[in-house]
Order: structure tokens, then C-alpha cells, then sequence
């Protein structure tokens, strides 16, 4: 008899997954591609055939073959999804509009990295996301959200609350948290954070030349950018430029360093051309934020260059920073500029709308509403929304809604910390004091207009975040 242990024989399940992979690793990369390029060309001639007849403009082929081709690299290949879904994420307006209800090319997108990504860990066996730091605030923000929504139809405030369509906007908002997990999930080391970081900064690069091309066509004279929106747009540009400046130091390639600076730099013009106010302050606290934490050489050359600012940035800045306060003619009496005042008068009417609602508020998505409604009873000029996340969270969601926001801001600034004071490497140390300084930016512009939802603008801010949790991921694991 022998006491030798003896092979277990591997399970049918076993022995297809050994065989695969075998496969896969003996295929030549020429034939992948060789491959997923015919199939995307079938895909879009049976397309044609099906659906366009033939008669179609050719912009529109090209960007299903684009579509259809890059769909297929991310089965592939979820990290290649994942960077194109930086670059794509400023220009979803660009992108054609699919007619499905709360389906848009950047959720199609993400969750085709989430659907590939999922079944290749679950393949190997392993848990299919990653718990990271603002998981947990970034789940009770959704379910807060779910709450908000039901108890709005339950007990509508207003007649024309449309709990579908609140619905729809919550879902669409909880979306952009996926790119938190998603990136925690797929990236693995500095050499990873650099690569996707880089993706960020060449979003950052792309967005700013395209503003700089398309110059000031938004009304008033204020670049719409991509985005469309110029409030929107100086708060992306913002919000990647101090993440760019504070790389600069980071960067060992001389080429590259150049590149960051450059990129920083059309970034800083883009925001100028914006001319939103919220912007250029969050600009400005962000990149003084980097210059402290990153060396005193360098705040003190960001004091000179802000303490010089008048003298050198655009006169239509110069004037838009002026327009807040307008002398009333004949007198020596200065009041608020109309769309100050209506920003005010707009605050003034979801304070009253807050009194009454202090701790359950009016629903998610509630404010479309019910603002107009009180700003005719209060007989105040308002806007058409909240031009403040804080107060729209607490008028909607209630109290918890506001703590919940003001907790994901903390949690932020924490990472950041955290990561500065754990980082082993120059760039990882860079990279978290960014992050820092994205809260303050985002966190700046958030009390002056409703910048925390749109994917547009913040979805890279939830990749940045990711990216740098996985710093204390890694720490914890070597220590255990």
C-alpha cells in the first residue's frame, strides 16, 4: 500500500478554465487583432445592411466601427476600457445619444469594463470588487438617495413631483460612483497609477484644446468647451489642472515634465476662458494647496504668480470678477450684478423651503419644482437650480443628505492625507497631495452650482480617488 498523497483529477470546470488559458497564452497578439477587427467589421456591415440601407453619412459608420471596435478591446482588455473612459468622459455631448432611458455611451462603456473585469475574477477566483476607503459613504449616499426618492412620491411637496423621473436622475447620478470601484479594482501598483493618471492628464490636455480651438462661443463671451456648459467646464478643467501641477515634480522624463506643465498651463488658459468664478477661486486655492504641501520653492513661486495675477490675466476676466457688485445710476449706493443677485435670491428661496423641511426634505430631484413655486410666493427672481450642492442635498435629502456630502468631501481629504504621509515614491506622494487639492476645487465649486453628480465633470475625480486609496490597499496588504 502506498502512503504517497495522489492527484485530486481536476473538475471538468477546471480542466475548460486550464484550457482556455493555455489557449490563450499560445495565441499570437497579431491574430487577436487580426481577429477582433473582422469581427467589428462584420458587426457594422450587418449593421448597415440591417439599419442604415446604405444611404447614411460615413461619420456615422466611423463611429460605430470605433464603437463596436473598442467594445472589443475591453473584453479583451478591461484596463484599456478604463482608460478610454478617462479620455471619453469630457465629451459624452459628443458621443451619439442612444434613446434609452438612463443609458448613455459612458454607462455602456463602464459597465461593459465592470461585465468583462467581473468575469475575468470570477474565473480566477477572486472577490470581484475591492472595499476601499469611500465605499461605505459612497454606498449611504446612494441609499439616502433611493430614500429621498420614495419618500418624494409617498408625500410629494409638489403636485408635479415625477418620482419616474427622480428615479432616473438618482440612478444616472449613482452610476458615476462606479468608477471609484471599478479603477480600485484594476489597478495594481505605482506602475498602474501612473498609466491611468497619465490617462487623466491627457483628458485634461484633449478638453483644454478643444476649448482653446473652439474659443469663447458660449453666450456673454464664456467658453462652452465639450462640456457645453461653462461652469461645467471651468470646474473639469480645474479640477485636473492641480492634478497635472502637482505631477510636474514627479515626472523623471524631462519631455514629460514638459508635457504636464504644458498641459497645466492650457488648462489654466481654459479655465480663464470659462470665466466662471467658482472655477478660477478653486483653481487658485487647489494650486496654492499643491504648492505648500509639495515644496516652499514652489508656494512661494504660486503666491507670486497669484499676488500678480492682475496684472496679467484677460481683461474679460478681470471684468466678469468685477461684474458682482454694479453702482446704481445716479447714486453712490452698489448692489449685487442681476445674476448674483438671482444666485442670492435663489439661496434665499431654498433656505425657506429648508425651515420647513429640516430633516427628511422634499425628495431627490425635488428643487425642479418646488423652487419656482416659492420664489413666486417669496417674490424673488430665481434661478432654474440650486447653484449650491449643499443646499440642494439638505432641501432635498434632508439633514443626513448634507452629512453624507460633507462626510464624502472629509473622506477625500483623508485619502489624500493618508497617502502623502504612506507614500514610498515621489509620484505616489504627488498624486495624493492632488487628490487634496481636487476635493478643494470640487468642494469650492460645489457651493457655488450643482457639480457633484454630473459624470461629465466628476467622473475622473472618482477614478483620482481610487487611485490613490490604492496606496493604503497596498500598505495594508504588505503588512499583513
Amino acid at each position: 500500500m502506498s502512503y504517497e498523497p495522489r492527484e485530486h483529477p481536476q473538475t471538468p470546470f477546471n480542466e475548460m478554465r486550464s484550457a482556455a488559458s493555455e489557449g490563450a497564452r499560445r495565441l499570437p497578439v497579431g491574430l487577436v487583432v487580426i481577429g477582433g477587427s473582422l469581427i467589428a467589421l462584420i458587426a457594422i456591415l450587418a449593421f448597415v445592411v440591417l439599419d442604415y440601407k446604405f444611404d447614411q453619412a460615413p461619420h456615422r459608420l466611423l463611429k460605430i466601427l470605433l464603437g463596436v471596435s473598442v467594445i472589443v478591446g475591453i473584453v479583451m482588455r478591461p484596463r484599456f476600457g478604463l482608460w478610454v473612459f478617462a479620455l471619453a468622459t469630457p465629451f459624452l455631448a459628443w458621443m451619439p445619444q442612444l434613446g434609452i432611458p438612463a443609458v448613455n455611451p459612458l454607462n455602456v462603456l463602464l459597465f461593459s469594463i465592470i461585465i468583462s473585469h467581473s468575469l475575468s475574477r470570477i474565473i480566477d477566483r477572486k472577490p470581484l470588487f475591492v472595499a476601499g476607503t469611500m465605499g461605505a459613504p459612497l454606498l449611504i449616499m446612494v441609499v439616502l438617495m433611493v430614500l429621498s426618492v420614495v419618500r418624494g412620491a409617498a408625500y410629494p411637496v409638489s403636485p408635479d413631483y415625477n418620482a419616474g423621473l427622480a428615479g432616473l436622475i438618482a440612478f444616472r447620478s449613482s452610476v458615476t460612483f462606479l468608477g471609484y470601484f471599478v479603477t480600485l479594482s484594476i489597478v495594481k501598483g505605482e506602475k498602474d497609477r501612473r498609466v491611468f493618471s497619465w490617462a487623466l492628464v491627457v483628458a485634461l490636455l484633449l478638453e483644454s484644446v478643444v476649448t482653446i480651438i473652439n474659443g469663447r462661443d458660449g453666450s456673454g463671451g464664456r467658453a462652452l468647451g465639450s462640456l457645453e456648459q461653462s461652469n461645467e467646464l471651468g470646474t473639469f478643467l480645474a479640477l485636473y489642472v492641480v492634478l497635472a501641477a502637482a505631477l510636474v515634480p514627479a515626472v523623471l522624463n524631462r519631455w514629460g515634465r514638459i508635457v504636464m506643465v504644458g498641459t497645466a498651463v492650457l488648462g489654466t488658459i481654459g479655465v480663464f476662458m470659462s470665466v466662471s468664478r467658482a472655477a478660477l477661486i478653486g483653481l487658485g486655492v487647489g494650486l496654492l494647496f499643491v504648492g505648500i504641501r509639495t515644496s516652499r520653492w514652489m508656494a512661494i513661486l504660486t503666491l507670486i504668480t497669484m499676488l500678480t495675477s492682475p496684472l496679467w490675466i484677460p481683461d474679460y476676466v478681470k471684468e466678469r470678477m468685477n461684474e458682482t457688485e454694479v453702482q446704481v445710476e445716479g447714486t453712490d449706493v452698489t448692489e449685487l450684478e442681476g445674476g448674483a443677485q438671482a444666485r442670492v435670491d435663489t439661496w434665499r428661496a431654498i433656505t425657506e423651503i429648508i425651515s420647513d423641511h429640516p430633516l427628511d426634505g422634499i425628495g431627490f430631484s425635488g428643487l425642479s419644482s418646488v423652487l419656482p413655486e416659492t420664489g413666486e410666493e417669496l417674490g424673488l427672481h430665481v434661478k432654474d437650480s440650486s447653484h449650491n450642492t449643499f443646499l440642494r442635498l439638505q432641501a432635498e435629502m434632508g439633514v443626513f443628505g448634507l452629512l453624507i456630502l460633507i462626510v464624502v468631501f472629509w473622506v477625500c481629504l483623508r485619502i489624500g492625507h493618508v497617502g502623502t504621509r504612506i507614500a514610498q515614491t515621489p509620484f505616489d506622494r504627488q498624486l495624493s497631495i492632488s487628490l487634496g487639492a481636487s476635493t478643494l476645487v470640487l468642494a469650492i465649486s460645489c457651493a457655488f452650482g450643482d457639480r457633484f453628480f454630473p459624470v461629465t465633470v466628476v467622473g475622473n475625480f472618482w477614478m483620482l480617488c481610487a487611485l490613490v486609496d490604492t496606496i493604503r490597499l497596498e500598505r495594508r496588504r504588505k503588512a499583513a
